[in-house]
């Protein structure tokens, strides 16, 4: 019986040990800066990623060519954004996006390199949180239900160890 309580303390560990480890990784790869902590802080080398909207009227530059000057918004917050990377598919006005690189606070210029797409990785993650909660209740009713049905055949008259009709006979 403790090998059980501890496989299943183990497999449960293993679970914990995943979570933490796919949350620090969706906050050092995949989530967002607030805008508004863009203008007051101070440059960094660092890569971050801002999610906001295209300004109406401020796209310009050559947005096929991978450069493009533009304001970017959220809420009442807005700063100015140069683009140069690889040509985005989806920079247009009204557009709502997020973007990755870097704050120039001598310029208080937000310099992206790349676009990424809209993560909605909070319901994502819920799914399998409870999907896989879920199939660990299942597994762990499973085999309390075998261990109850084997004590009780154990326990039963009906139960009767394997004789080997060989060594009787000799």
């Amino acid at each position: 019986m403790n090998w059980f309580y501890a496989r299943w303390g183990l497999i449960g560990g293993v679970a914990l040990l995943l979570t933490i480890l796919t949350y620090q990784d969706y906050h050092t790869r995949l989530s967002t800066v607030p805008l508004q902590t863009m203008p007051g802080s101070s440059s960094s080398s660092k890569l971050v990623r801002i999610q906001g909207m295209v300004k109406s009227g401020t796209l310009s530059g050559d947005v096929e060519g991978g450069q493009a000057t533009f304001e970017f918004t959220e809420g009442p917050v807005t700063i100015p954004v140069v683009y140069q990377g690889p040509p985005p598919e989806n920079l247009r006005e009204l557009k709502v996006l997020v973007l990755v690189g870097h704050w120039d606070a001598q310029t208080n210029v937000f310099q992206a390199q790349d676009t990424a797409l809209l993560n909605n990785y909070g319901y994502v993650a819920a799914a399998y949180g409870v999907s896989f909660l879920a199939l660990v209740w299942m597994l762990f009713a499973m085999s309390q239900r075998v261990m109850v049905l084997f004590k009780e055949i154990k326990e039963s008259k009906l139960y009767e160890p394997e004789v080997d009709s060989l060594a009787k006979k000799q």
